[in-house]
């Protein structure tokens, strides 16, 4: 827990926001590069885009097993420790990137990136929720995932020029040098955060929600590839229900769990956990079938294509700082709800849109898309965090990161399995209809959340 003189410092919060984004940008800002240059890759160590697809995707599985315990590692360790740690294995990490002699190494540095990255992400949360009073929390995680999302958005456009010129490795090159200001600048300025008192990790249970979380990851994974019936798919699901069950009696019986099964009764902990995660299916499974419509049904080029896509991390960025300032006024709740509703009627939009073929509709569905989870990104983490003891913000920010990848990579299997190989305008109009029906669901979960107060003087 951060100190008193620390939470009431201006300057020192404003130190800790600026060090912890200058350190994560590099991940982010590699992210798009990566995905939008795994032809180049493929071709220039030999291998195919299939394989080099698990630089994406490995890393994401790597973030969504061990993001909960590097969590629950800087409650107990300290988050300033675990932080630091994260930020040196990043700037390793980018540096085996840009050095890779081959397809499986390049695979492996991804994944040692993702492992960073869940070190770095639950645990830079954690210090900056500690240097700021509660009521100022929501702009802080505002002006955060503001730079988040516009980062991948000015590396795209300053990367691809880069990567024509000088090839894909100049880019991580050059985001090399910028890990080690960040790790340096953490060092130098971030004081220490949790840790106060030891308490030892729960491995077991670490491990069997490991195994859950892997399990169910992996079937979908191989399940989207083969059918869910298929041998490996059905064994990956008995994996994951084992490890639920193992992790939920493991979590009831040890003196100091991995996360507290108590909080699963408090309406504002467990109400955003529903929410924001189904409004990620419907954001990133429909943000990546958005491509193949604008290519399929309008015939737009990459470049043409790219350009319209920037309209939704745009309007993510530029409504983040805004739903974060007036989460303090009008509650989380109330910006949840928000969110899970623009996101149906982002949904609608591309179902119109599809439907007619009309450019507009396609664009007014991408800009809702990324106004729907700016205005509720920060009230999403705020809500979690403020709903926990500040013992306990690493694993919470942990588990609210691993759930919002689960619903991402779910969001993106299942949404490619219902559109299938069809093209016409009725095939995306099923797949966008599912996307609305589940972010409508997820709104249940701002629904069941506790109104704000009042403030009084005390």
């Amino acid at each position: 827990m951060a100190t008193t003189d620390t939470e009431l410092d201006p300057r020192y919060a404003k130190r800790v926001l600026i060090t912890v984004v200058t350190t994560v940008i590099v991940f982010t800002s590699s992210m798009t590069i990566v995905s939008a240059s795994l032809p180049t890759i493929a071709d220039d160590l030999n291998s195919s885009e299939g394989f080099l697809a698990w630089s994406v995707t490995g890393l994401f599985l790597v973030m969504a097993v061990t993001t909960p315990i590097m969590g629950r590692l800087g409650d107990s360790q300290g988050h300033r420790k675990i932080f630091l740690i994260g930020a040196v294995l990043l700037g390793l990490g980018t540096l085996a990137c840009a050095l890779a002699p081959s397809a499986g190494a390049f695979v492996a540095a991804r994944m040692l990136v993702g492992l960073a990255i869940s070190a770095t992400m639950p645990t830079g949360m954690a210090l900056i929720m500690a240097a700021h009073p509660l009521e100022q929390r929501g702009e802080a995680m505002g002006w955060f995932q503001m730079t988040m999302t516009g980062a991948p958005v000015l590396a795209l456009v300053a990367g691809g020029p880069l990567i024509e010129t000088f090839g894909w490795r100049s880019v991580f090159a050059g985001l090399f040098p910028l890990a080690i200001i960040g790790t340096t600048a953490s060092w130098r300025t971030l004081r220490k955060s949790g840790g106060d008192s030891y308490v030892p990790i729960d491995w077991t249970g670490a491990a069997t929600l490991a195994l859950g979380t892997l399990g169910f990851l992996l079937c979908l994974e191989f399940g989207g590839r083969s059918g869910f019936t298929a041998p490996l798919p059905l064994f990956f699901a008995v994996c994951a229900v084992a490890g639920i069950g193992l992790f939920l009696r493991v979590e009831r019986r040890v003196e100091h769990p991995m996360l507290r099964l108590d909080y699963f009764k408090l309406r504002n902990f467990t109400g955003p956990l529903i929410c924001q995660p189904l409004s990620q299916f419907a954001y990133m499974g429909g943000f990546l079938i958005a491509p193949i419509l604008l290519a399929s049904l309008f015939g737009y080029s990459v470049g043409a294509i790219a350009l319209i896509l920037l309209f939704r991390p745009a309007f993510y960025s530029l409504t983040s700082p805004l739903g974060g300032r007036l989460s303090g006024k009008f509650g989380e709740r109330f910006f949840l709800l928000v969110g899970s509703v623009l996101m149906v009627l982002s949904m609608a939009a591309w179902i119109g849109g599809a439907q007619s073929q009309n450019l507009t509709l396609v664009i007014i569905g991408l800009s809702l898309s990324g106004i729907a989870m700016g205005l509720a990104s920060p009230s999403y983490s705020i809500a979690v965090a403020n709903a926990v003891d500040s013992a306990d913000l690493g694993i919470a920010n942990g588990m609210s990161t691993t759930l919002m990848n689960i619903g991402m990579l779910t969001g993106i299997q299942s949404m490619f399995t219902v559109l299938g190989e069809g093209r016409d305008p009725r095939d995306f109009v099923r797949t966008f209809i599912v996307g609305a029906c589940v972010a409508g669901v997820g709104s249940v979960g701002a629904l069941m959340m506790s109104k704000p107060k009042p403030v009084t003087d005390s």
